[in-house]
């Protein structure tokens, strides 16, 4: 495979990733790579009220694997906030700006990353909403309780968009500028997000390392299918994290949530070194990285089983 097809395999596979996780607990990345005017329905934004999901701080009660000593030292504590899939537009006074002002200034990392998240939103529903999108939705739905529900999801959108337009600057910057915050206070999967985003920044890269070893599934993903020097991490705790992930997926409970993330991390892998059909191998492991690989898939396990964070009022 040439190497702009290797490209642009990769870029397609990366679709995948994003789209994947979008539909799983944790920060979302991103997908704005896709280009397309309407979004998948694992991708549209979500409905004011349509869930009472919301933030938690609690940290995670997982502990962390039995990764090299030397390297789980330099990860740091693998717990940390995490935040529920749901978006709630109605969780902070005021608007999107003045919300994105005060995360910033008060440096409130679960502020920020819920508000990275409705950056990326805002940027789903203008594509839904543009009139190309919407006539395509129009023709596609003639019952008339189906249009019922299509004219309140748009005006939930249109709601939702004029919140976006309040914000001044690059939607981008401010983005990268909120995850940072995020990143910073350890957040679980504010680093995927920020990586996805081209970020490279040591203290990124540990962060994602550090929430893969803690079973953040999204994060594995990018962890296991990129070499190993990119995050100053050892060949032998990527392969124990392959494998770990491979274990998972085999859970008899949740493995088949997990098994698609196990396939895009193999394709992007294998589009990075030019191998179609390329499969992690899980020959020559030794009996402390299997151990290892038991302990994190353990983590990954519960963590998809995690209950989402209790309903917090709304202020």
């Amino acid at each position: 495979m040439s190497k702009q097809g290797r490209r642009r395999f990769a870029a397609a596979v990366g679709v995948v990733v994003l789209g994947l996780a979008l539909t799983f607990a944790g920060m979302s990345v991103e997908p704005e790579a896709t280009g397309l005017p309407v979004a998948s329905p694992a991708e549209a934004p979500s409905v004011p009220g349509a869930t009472s999901a919301s933030l938690s701080t609690r940290p995670s009660p997982i502990a962390p694997a039995a990764a090299p000593q030397a390297e789980l030292e330099r990860l740091g504590p693998t717990t940390g906030p995490r935040i529920s899939v749901a978006i709630d537009w109605a969780r902070y006074p005021g608007t999107l700006q003045t919300q994105i002002q005060q995360a910033l200034r008060t440096r409130d990392g679960v502020m920020a990353a819920d508000l990275a998240r409705k950056l990326r939103e805002c940027d789903i529903t203008a594509r839904m909403m543009r009139p190309e999108a919407i006539q395509r939705q129009v023709v596609a739905g003639g019952d008339p309780a189906l249009s019922a529900v299509r004219d309140a999801q748009f005006q939930a959108y249109q709601r939702i968009l004029a919140n976006c337009q309040t914000v001044v600057g690059d939607p981008l910057q401010l983005r990268l500028s909120l995850l940072d915050v995020a990143v910073a206070h350890g957040v679980i999967g504010a680093a995927v997000e920020s990586f996805h985003l081209g970020q490279r920044r040591p203290e990124v890269l540990q962060s994602l390392v550090r929430d893969a070893v803690a079973g953040h599934v999204p994060s594995l993903v990018s962890v296991t299918s990129h070499k190993p020097s990119l995050f100053a991490m050892s060949p032998d705790l990527q392969r124990s994290l392959r494998y770990a992930v491979e274990i998972a997926a085999n859970d008899p409970e949740v493995g088949t949530l997990i098994r698609p993330y196990v396939s895009v991390a193999e394709s992007l892998a294998g589009s990075f070194v030019g191998e179609l059909g390329f499969r992690f191998k899980h020959d020559g492991l030794t009996d402390e990285m299997r151990r290892q690989a038991q302990l994190t898939a353990q983590q990954i396990v519960e963590r998809v089983k995690m209950p989402k964070p209790e309903v917090a009022t709304v202020r």
